[in-house]
């Protein structure tokens, strides 16, 4: 059985277990202290020498990053439910979508997240978290006009992109953004779906 290394505040490691769950994988979770810097320690370094979760164990072979591992998985497990699109164009898209996530949206809304969450109002660096919000902002409305006749980025499928959304849509709220329309009538959609719901839901 799979074993997935994680943290019940990881974002990353909530990208993996709805993955995990959408296509129904049966998988074990193996705490990770972050607290007690429990990633630090030899053990869990032998795992993953950058010290941080996820990390999937299958078998001999361990995997770390969440989006590798959600391509592993769609990869290794064939016969489950598809998180990524077949056609080549399409693919491409999603891979794109994929990676605006990441540096777009993602980045720097952890940034301003983890500051209003863990850091006490006297140290923010309130001009970056400003910055990064402006760009939030203006990825959002670009977005957002992609979505305009869409229920989902690709194929009209829930699906990769909305996977690796999910953990940081459902902090949204921590950003100073405003959210457009058809974005939010997304967000909705992705956030209301059974898989992200036993995983959000259940913290």
């Amino acid at each position: 059985m799979l074993e997935l290394y994680s943290h019940p505040n990881s974002t990353y490691t909530h990208r993996v277990r709805i993955a995990l769950i959408f296509k129904s994988i049966d998988f074990t979770i193996n705490h990770v202290a972050l607290d007690k810097l429990e990633n630090r320690k030899k053990p869990f370094l032998a795992i993953n020498p950058y010290a941080k979760v996820p990390v999937l164990k299958d078998g001999d072979f361990i995997l770390s990053e969440s989006s590798a591992i959600l391509r592993y998985l769609e990869e290794a497990y064939p016969d489950t439910k598809k998180l990524i699109p077949l056609d080549t164009k399409a693919r491409a898209t999603m891979n794109q979508f994929a990676n605006q996530c990441e540096t777009e949206f993602c980045f720097p809304g952890s940034f301003v997240y983890f500051a209003k969450r863990f850091i006490k109002e006297e140290k923010w660096d309130v001009p970056r978290m400003k910055e990064y919000s402006k760009k939030i902002g203006r990825h959002l409305e670009i977005f957002d006009s992609y979505l305009a006749d869409k229920s989902y980025v690709i194929g009209n499928e829930f699906g990769f992109v909305e996977v690796m959304y999910a953990p940081f849509i459902f902090n949204i709220g921590y950003l100073d953004v405003e959210i457009p329309i058809h974005f939010k009538a997304w967000m909705d959609r992705v956030l209301s779906h059974d898989s992200v719901k036993q995983v959000l839901g259940s913290n």
